[in-house]
């Protein structure tokens, strides 16, 4: 087959996957380009028309060697267009994390180097970083790179936690949180205990109280009561009854105040006990 016979077939796939994006049936614009392949897909990934960016981007967390279009919709989401960035990120978090759960239960496919995970995890560590993309697509973009952390079997999520905890925006912090590894490294007691201390947000701190706390469900109470300290259980007893806060943060988070012999801790539990139930 000759590369005009190629370049042919590309453009036909092409086109079918954007005339079917363009009638309004997604499902039929990913399926073509399913059938047209990864390489079809990569370069409508990269077109400018947004049409046809669409249609690859439904296409790809069905496409046969997804993992490899990490890469494209990374370029594809570091673009202006904000209607066809977040959907690339949205794809990429579903790759990903189809990534890390094959890996839970045995590894990485044979044909998918970890250099080649910790590079793609690194392009989209970028766009989680820059403060001047949309809140909703860095949020995304983290979630990308902790899946692919744990796709590396890495106790981390992709960008400095310490970090992270940091951001100005506090939809970015509440991820980050929500992100640490189970079980917590010991590194990163710090950086989250830090945060359920100072943090202005008490959305925040709780997120950051759970991922402190959680590991309490087996592990010793001291080293992570330590790590807390005095201003910390302070603090979450303060916020534990935050309205709005879900069920399962705040049991994870009062796992340290059941831990915790002062009286002032018990009391704060039996403010939240319906909610614990």
């Amino acid at each position: 087959m000759t590369w005009l016979h190629l370049i042919a077939i590309g453009a036909a796939g092409i086109a079918s996957m954007k005339s079917a994006f363009e009638a309004g049936d997604i499902e039929e614009a990913g399926r073509q380009g399913v059938l047209a392949g990864p390489r079809i897909v990569e370069a409508a990934l990269a077109s400018p028309d947004r049409a046809t960016r669409m249609a690859a981007i439904a296409a790809t967390p069905a496409t046969d060697d997804r993992i490899e279009l990490l890469e494209a919709l990374a370029t594809a989401a570091t673009g202006p267009d904000r209607r066809s960035a977040i959907p690339a990120a949205r794809a990429a978090r579903t790759i990903a994390r189809e990534l890390a759960d094959r890996v839970a239960i045995g590894d990485l496919p044979d044909d998918v180097a970890a250099a080649d995970v910790a590079e793609w995890r690194d392009d989209w560590a970028v766009l989680a970083r820059d403060r001047s993309r949309w809140i909703e697509l860095r949020v995304l973009a983290v979630e990308v790179t902790a899946a692919l952390d744990a796709a590396l079997r890495a106790p981390a999520i992709g960008v400095d936690l310490a970090a992270a905890l940091a951001d100005a925006d506090p939809a970015f912090r509440r991820a980050a949180a929500s992100l640490a590894p189970v079980p917590l490294p010991v590194a990163l007691r710090a950086p989250l205990a830090n945060t359920v201390v100072t943090d202005t947000d008490p959305f925040v701190a709780l997120g950051a109280a759970q991922a402190l706390c959680a590991d309490l469900a087996s592990d010793p109470a001291a080293p992570i009561l330590a790590a807390l300290g005095a201003p910390g259980l302070v603090r979450l007893r303060a916020i534990i009854a935050t309205d709005g806060a879900s069920r399962g943060v705040v049991r994870d988070a009062a796992r340290c105040l059941a831990a915790d012999p002062d009286p002032e801790s018990a009391k704060a539990l039996r403010s939240i006990r319906a909610r614990l139930r």
